[in-house]
């Protein structure tokens, strides 16, 4: 099973400059094994999600050119690895990033003059996920089943002015398994479903990496 999919995070964004004046945005932008706020799937059930360690060792071994954008808008460009406006490297508490937006972009200048007004202050990341490179848990107590992320390909990372944003494509990106319906069903089985929020979600991503990748 392999999903597009953008995971926010709240205040993992800081401003600086270097000594030419240029600006530089650093931050996380992934916390490994953080659960994340609730989420809801295309049925309507609860489920909560965390990043293992492991979910981009594979992918960046390969050098991926990864892309920083905007608010997750292919218009919007703000830096790449593959030219090294953008770097990242994994630590102990997760992915960071050290990005360098062009200032004489608009929306280069408006990323920092928002991030240093703290008018922005959260981190996302668009991925897609390995076959076999989730697993599910039954819900505990609080009622949410529980996926984590094991192997996926980073896609791009954003500086977003939601990041907790409760009816978008964070919400809609995975079906939660049948725990309740069927006690069968594997935990890392992940049912198909065309729900029309579901397929416009992926349309609109699938749209955004298909421009990126004709670059």
């Amino acid at each position: 099973m392999s999903d597009r999919a953008i995971f926010a995070l709240d205040g993992e964004i800081e401003v600086r400059a270097l000594e030419d004046g240029a600006p530089v945005l650093s931050g996380y932008a992934v916390r490994f094994n953080a659960w994340s706020s609730p989420m809801v799937d295309g049925r309507g059930r609860k489920f909560k999600e965390r990043v293992a360690s492991s979910a981009f060792d594979r992918a960046l071994a390969g050098n991926p050119d990864v892309r920083a954008l905007w608010n997750h808008n292919a218009d919007f460009p703000l830096g790449r690895t593959g030219n090294g406006t953008l770097a990242l490297r994994k630590d102990a508490q997760g992915l960071r990033f050290e990005l360098r937006p062009d200032p004489d972009t608009f929306w280069g200048a408006s990323a920092v003059a928002a991030v240093r007004r703290g008018d922005v202050t959260g981190m996302s990341f668009a991925f897609q996920v390995a076959e076999n490179g989730d697993t599910w848990a039954r819900a505990e107590q609080d009622g949410l089943a529980q996926r984590t992320l094991l192997e996926t390909d980073l896609l791009e990372i954003s500086p977003v002015s939601f990041p907790a944003y409760p009816q978008t494509s964070v919400q809609t990106r995975a079906m939660v398994p049948d725990f309740e319906e069927s006690d069968g069903q594997e935990a890392g089985e992940i049912e198909q479903r065309d729900d029309e929020s579901q397929a416009a979600v992926v349309g609109v991503l699938r749209e955004q990496v298909e421009i990126l990748r004709r670059r």
